[in-house]
């Protein structure tokens, strides 16, 4: 059943699995199998795009990683922060995105009459002021820019993405974590680096690249001094996704993983919780936050990974 944008996520509030991929598919960001061309250089746009608009978004972005045909998020939505804004901050941050390109000498004096129009229309300041917290919104500017890009490069026309961006409510701390261990393995599932620490264009490179005190470690918000809700140090999410990508290759392959010391903690986390390809539901978490999410939204059940939880 699919359900309208609207129930799938709240407009205040709740941490979010955001997911979209390249149409048909196709490699269109790594390299193309019939001409032999590498676009790998459109997942540095992809990242850098991402990174420029969570500075922009009323966001959390608590982890990403961009493949070569599709790219995951893991944000948070952050209604206090909009609404704390000055008018004045909404129009700048609006205007960086979509103000128009003026061209000669009067270009300082035409921004400025195009801030002072919207600071002096109440009704459009109040919808920009929403679309500033919006995840439909964050991801349209996204994808679009990169889909013109991309269909420049290549000299045609048509879609780029497949479809709508896909959503999941993580509903707790367990499962925000399970979420991301599982998009920072994305680059060694696909065989493309062995160690998850070798990965490129991911949120946990990021965070490898922009620490300055790595003793220090702690998980924080991407380019945020906000510590994420689990409270986890870096070392320590580090030694989790190596045991769990570990785990993994025994499970596909057969053998035992390695021990050290995460069995107990890390199987309970990552086999209840961890997000699995091609089974997309709407919301993931315990299953007292599952019948919990469920009763807020009105229906008796929603659909686990394996099985349907009742009230």
């Amino acid at each position: 059943m699919t359900y309208p944008r609207s129930h799938l996520i709240d407009p205040d509030e709740g941490v979010y699995h955001i997911s979209s991929r390249c149409v048909r598919r196709a490699w269109l960001c790594g390299i193309d199998q019939h001409t032999g061309r590498n676009f790998d250089h459109r997942r540095r746009w992809l990242e850098e795009r991402i990174l420029k608009l969570a500075a922009i978004f009323a966001i959390d972005l608590y982890g990403y990683a961009v493949m070569s045909n599709h790219y995951h998020l893991v944000v948070s939505l952050n209604s206090a922060m909009v609404e704390n804004w000055s008018d004045t901050s909404v129009v700048d941050k609006w205007l960086s995105l979509c103000g128009k390109q003026y061209q000669g000498k009067a270009v300082g004096q035409m921004r400025d009459i195009e801030r002072a129009l919207l600071l002096e229309n109440p009704a459009r300041l109040r919808a920009v002021r929403q679309r500033l917290g919006s995840i439909s919104w964050l991801m349209r500017f996204i994808n679009e820019p990169l889909a013109r890009m991309a269909n420049i490069e290549d000299g045609c026309k048509g879609r780029f993405w497949e479809g709508r961006f896909k959503s999941q409510r993580l509903l707790d701390e367990n499962a925000v974590l399970a979420c991301m261990v599982y998009i920072d393995l994305n680059p060694v599932r696909a065989g493309i680096v062995d160690d998850v620490v070798d990965a490129e264009n991911t949120s946990l490179a990021h965070r490898l690249t922009s620490t300055d005190d790595s003793a220090a470690n702690e998980m924080k918000v991407i380019d945020s001094s906000r510590s994420l809700p689990f409270g986890q140090s870096l070392d320590d999410y580090i030694a989790l996704a190596r045991w769990t990508a570990d785990a993994q290759r025994a499970f596909r392959y057969g053998g035992t993983p390695v021990k050290n010391g995460l069995e107990n903690s890390a199987a309970s986390l990552l086999g209840a919780l961890m997000p699995r390809p091609g089974c997309w539901q709407r919301a993931n978490g315990s299953a007292q936050s599952l019948k919990d999410y469920a009763k807020s939204i009105g229906q008796c059940w929603v659909k686990a990974p394996s099985i349907k939880l009742l009230i």
